[in-house]
Order: C-alpha cells, then sequence, then structure tokens
C-alpha cells in the first residue's frame, strides 16, 4: 500500500496538488501510477463515485410495493437466522440455506451488480451485502432533510483507521443504492450504533409525549399504561434489522456452503 496512506489528513492535503488521486472516490492519494496500480488490488472493494458534478446519475430504485414487500421478506430472514445463529454453535449448509433465497428471489431491478471479494469461495457474502444495500435504500427513503442532516452527522464524527473503508456520510445519502462492497460492509458495522441511539431517542420522546397526554387528559392509568405498553413493543422492530444483519454478517460472512 502506498505510504501515503500512513499520513494524516492534513498532510495529505497539504501535498494533494502534486499527488496523483483516485478518479473515482476521490479520496485515496497516491504518488506514482504504480503505487495506484498495486493499491486497486485492495481499493476496489472500498471505492465508489463521489456525488459531485459531471459524474453518472445516481441509481434510482423505485420504493414501490414490490420493494417494500422485498425488504420484508429480506428482514424476516434475517430475524430468523440471528436467532438461529443464537442457539447453533455450529454452522451448517441446512441452516444458513434461507440466506440465499434473499438473492436468489430477488426481482432482477434490486439485484447489487459489483463483485464483491471471494464471493466464490463464500457464497454467502454476495446475499448479506445485497441485504444491507436494500435495508439502507429503504431508511434513505424515508429520511426528511432534518434527517439527512443528523445522519451524515453521524458519519462525520466517527473516526477510522486510515486503511479502512471512507464512509462519507453525503455520498451514502446521496447514493445509496451505487456504494462499493467495503462501504457496505462498514454500514453493517456501523449501523446497529446509530439504530440504537435513535431508537432510545425516539422511545424517550414517545414516552414523554404520552405521559403529557395522560396528565392533560386526566385519562384512566389503565389506558394509559396499555397504550404505552403497545407503543414500546412497537417500537422494538424499530431499527433491529441493522442488529439481526450485524448478528448474521459476523458468523456467516467467511462461512462456506
Amino acid at each position: 500500500m502506498c505510504p501515503l496512506q500512513d499520513f494524516l489528513d492534513e498532510e495529505i492535503d497539504s501535498a494533494s496538488k502534486s499527488l496523483m488521486r483516485c478518479s473515482r472516490c476521490k479520496n485515496r492519494f497516491y504518488c506514482s501510477a504504480k503505487c495506484q496500480k498495486n493499491d486497486w488490488k485492495e481499493h476496489q472493494w472500498n471505492c465508489s463515485v463521489l456525488p459531485v458534478d459531471d459524474l453518472p446519475a445516481a441509481t434510482v430504485v423505485d420504493i414501490d410495493d414490490e420493494f417494500k414487500a422485498e425488504v420484508t421478506r429480506v428482514v424476516a430472514i434475517l430475524k430468523d437466522m440471528a436467532a438461529a445463529l443464537k442457539d447453533e454453535k455450529k454452522l451448517s449448509v441446512k441452516m444458513l440455506a434461507p440466506l440465499l433465497k434473499i438473492t436468489s428471489e430477488l426481482p432482477d431491478r434490486l439485484h447489487y451488480k459489483r463483485a464483491i471479494r471471494d464471493s466464490d469461495k463464500f457464497n454467502y457474502r454476495l446475499p448479506l451485502i445485497t441485504a444491507c444495500r436494500l435495508l439502507l435504500i429503504d431508511y434513505v427513503s424515508t429520511l426528511d432533510e432534518a434527517g439527512r442532516q443528523e445522519y451524515e452527522k453521524f458519519f462525520a464524527g466517527m473516526q477510522f483507521p486510515p486503511s479502512w473503508c471512507e464512509m462519507y456520510g453525503p455520498k451514502i445519502v446521496a447514493r445509496p443504492a451505487d456504494l462499493s462492497p467495503g462501504e457496505y460492509d462498514m454500514l453493517v458495522t456501523s449501523m446497529p450504533i446509530f439504530a440504537m441511539g435513535e431508537m432510545e431517542s425516539v422511545k424517550a420522546k414517545k414516552k414523554k409525549q404520552m405521559e403529557k397526554e395522560a396528565v392533560e387528559k386526566k385519562a384512566g392509568e389503565s389506558e394509559g399504561e396499555k397504550e404505552a405498553s403497545e407503543g414500546n413493543a412497537a417500537e422494538e422492530g424499530e431499527g433491529m434489522q441493522w442488529v439481526w444483519l450485524a448478528v448474521v454478517m459476523k458468523r456467516v460472512y467467511s462461512a462456506k456452503s
């Protein structure tokens, strides 16, 4: 790998005018064409287009009933698989078979087309990366402007070693269907952190609102408690798909079928 990758960001910035850099992601600097060629063996898995002018348009995925149905199907598979992995110490082809249905039963328009490192040896990598891609597209589609800013802020505050995949919030929001395999892999690690924080925030806000309404309406305590219980039960599923995906990814990513 190019020695420049071990430099601090400010050091690279000061010398960037005289350096070569990746033409796709604009975030990898090199001292020579040879160095760039050698690094591409690794960098290709983490590289994706930066959303700036004069670059290919982002892939648009229609958020229709078919898409929603596929997300629901994939989440159900991940939930069942995560539960099974807690009870089973040894992986088996039969137990992991549902994961392969993530891609085999997916409409062609929703397939991830990029190559994934060693996916010929590890057959579950493509289904897992595809699952992450679908969940991300679905999540980003629900964000309003304030939500997008908060999401971007989360990634801006994360610190990764220079050799790790760069996670750039505006790109994740602008091109959720066009990220690299490495970026989707990193999302599986980082999204549970974000989702759990978001879930706690939502719970706190809803609890405060319900307490306020209970006081204002002076409603019966039993009715208010019932509504709160139902609300909390519904919230338990919000964001958990990322936790289930992370659990499965950790155990299965390097498993062979």
